[in-house]
């Protein structure tokens, strides 16, 4: 089936196997013409489970055996991602809190809390609300917009919009709540580690050079925090005193 969508602002195109694709994209199906189009073959979806069954095993466990409709999804979005580097976008996985017109991302391995820590903004933070949960699509230019996604997680956690990005926050957990800037050098091996990085060499280099980039247009910090309410106000606190309104 064909259909398009419209994601950071680029329509796109997407011819696909099952529906399953379809329903994840509701919010952001359109209308409009495609800048591109993006179709996956039977042998994209064995590819996403043999690479599931690659990180079983280096992690120690049982692989899941994955439905092929919903490893589709997985291969579509990561050609969505090839081709959006070429508009300086990049896929960064991690979870996106707002309150008016500025954003957030806080990034981390899986595990670590990302979203025990955003709902905390949610529950003690006046007017904010969650952008994208898990897979984020930024574009970084004069300004660094962030953008919801259909791919947020397993709680489904998102917004269609675009919201300026005002900073990345590397999430730790910690005794006590503190926040500070850190440098690119401090942060880039979380942030390459937490970015869609292509087999094409070519697109691991613009994806290392956009990295580069979005540090150069936005704060990076540090949060170590308990997970309790205190961390999401000690966060905020600190973020709102930063950013231009």
């Amino acid at each position: 089936m064909k259909f398009v969508i419209r994601l950071a602002d680029v329509n796109i195109g997407i011819n696909s196997i099952y529906e399953e694709i379809l329903l994840l994209c509701r919010d952001y199906l359109t209308d409009g013409e495609p800048a591109f189009w993006v179709s996956v073959s039977p042998e994209d979806i064995v590819q996403e489970q043999m690479k599931n069954i690659r990180e079983a095993e280096a992690e120690g466990i049982p692989p899941v055996d994955y439905r092929p409709s919903y490893l589709e999804t997985l291969a579509v979005y990561r050609k969505i991602a090839v081709q959006m580097l070429n508009r300086d976008t990049i896929l960064l996985h991690g979870a996106v809190i707002a309150v008016g017109d500025r954003a957030w991302l806080f990034t981390a391995p899986s595990g670590t809390g990302k979203t025990t820590h955003i709902r905390l903004w949610l529950e003690h933070i006046t007017g904010s609300y969650v952008v994208n949960g898990d897979k984020p699509l930024i574009r970084i230019g004069e300004d660094v917009t962030v953008y919801g996604t259909p791919w947020a997680g397993k709680e489904g956690m998102q917004r269609n919009t675009g919201v300026r990005l005002c900073g990345i926050v590397l999430l730790e957990r910690g005794a006590e709540n503190n926040i500070g800037r850190i440098t690119l050098s401090q942060a880039l091996p979380v942030l390459i580690q937490q970015s869609y990085r292509p087999n094409d060499r070519g697109a691991v280099e613009k994806t290392l050079a956009l990295i580069a980039k979005l540090a150069g247009r936005i704060p990076l910090y540090r949060l170590h925090c308990n997970m309790l309410p205190e961390a999401a106000l000690t966060a905020y606190h600190t973020l709102d005193q930063d950013t231009e309104h």
